[in-house]
């Protein structure tokens, strides 16, 4: 009689999601488990095939190579089940808003406030769409990012922004003041209003710019991504990039505090939007999600 080597649905659900937040935690918040049963469902997956997925850390989990092999399969036929499901047995009950953001809108803070409200209205399906991709049809929402000072009395203002510095946990630690800044590589975002000269100017000259090394890269998530591989030390807007800082087991460095940026997120819906109870729920939920950070702007952790 064969044997099937098809691992349970659930243990590939599992594994998509931790691969995808490097994270067992965060994964385990994005399904509604606790990060010992995300483990404990990997674990199972990486007995049944007899070979680990995961490199474990104290504060992160990255694939191995069996794993990054493993994931492109499980996410396609993941997705292609969801496909097929729901073209054969569509929900009727259910409404769908659309939502567009910025590159690091989308990738960090937006998944996890959009998976609470989902979990909150299970009637409602929300399609996340990326910015600067052209489409046909216009979003209900669009969350948009402004340098002017006017945009804190917009109707739909969602939040403003703090830079903060983000470095390994171990790397951190060894920071005791600005002074220390100068044994790492300071990554400096291009597009970002503040950066370290921003920084440096509070400390009346005490810690010289010839002193630093300051290495600008495109993007956010780019510099991140190096922080996280050990590349040095990033100044980042907080609390938009908490989700993606946190997913990549990294730390608001406490001795050199944030500074206060000058750009504001706001919510822009188009002009039938009023009319839509599911549209009026998301907006909701966006502005509690941004006023509970009010409280973790000035001290991040």
């Amino acid at each position: 009689m064969h044997t099937t080597r098809i691992p349970s649905l659930n243990w590939l659900r599992v594994f998509d999601a931790a691969a995808r937040h490097q994270s067992f935690a965060s994964a385990g918040r994005e399904l509604n488990m606790s990060a010992a049963g995300v483990s404990q469902q990997i674990l199972a997956l990486e007995t049944y095939l007899k070979k680990p997925l995961f490199i474990r850390s104290a504060n992160s989990v990255r694939l191995t190579t069996e794993g990054s092999d493993f994931l492109p399969t499980v996410q396609s036929s993941l997705r292609a089940i969801e496909v097929k499901a729901a073209a054969l047995f569509p929900r009727k009950d259910l409404e769908r808003v659309s939502i567009v953001a910025s590159q690091l809108m989308a990738m960090s803070w937006l998944p996890r406030v959009l998976s609470v409200f989902e979990q909150s209205n299970p009637s409602i399906r929300v399609d996340l769409l990326m910015e600067d991709i052209q489409r046909e049809i216009e979003p209900d929402l669009t969350i948009r990012f402004g340098e002017d000072e006017a945009l804190v009395r917009h109707p739909g203002w969602l939040m403003g922004l703090t830079h903060v510095v983000v470095g390994r946990p171990h790397d951190v630690e060894r920071i005791d003041g600005p002074e220390a800044l100068s044994g790492f590589r300071l990554l400096d975002v291009r597009a970002h209003a503040v950066g370290w000269d921003t920084v440096l100017a509070r400390y009346d000259g005490s810690l010289a710019r010839s002193d630093l090394t300051i290495y600008a890269v495109e993007t956010t998530p780019l510099a991140l991504a190096m922080v996280g591989e050990g590349l040095g030390l990033a100044l980042v807007p907080w609390p938009v990039s908490r989700q993606f800082v946190h997913s990549l087991g990294l730390a608001v460095c406490p001795a050199v505090p944030g500074v206060a940026g000058s750009g504001n997120y706001y919510i822009e819906q188009r002009s039938n939007w009023s009319s839509r109870r599911a549209v009026l729920a998301l907006v909701e939920a966006l502005r509690l999600a941004a006023a509970g950070e009010s409280a973790t702007v000035s001290s991040p952790s």
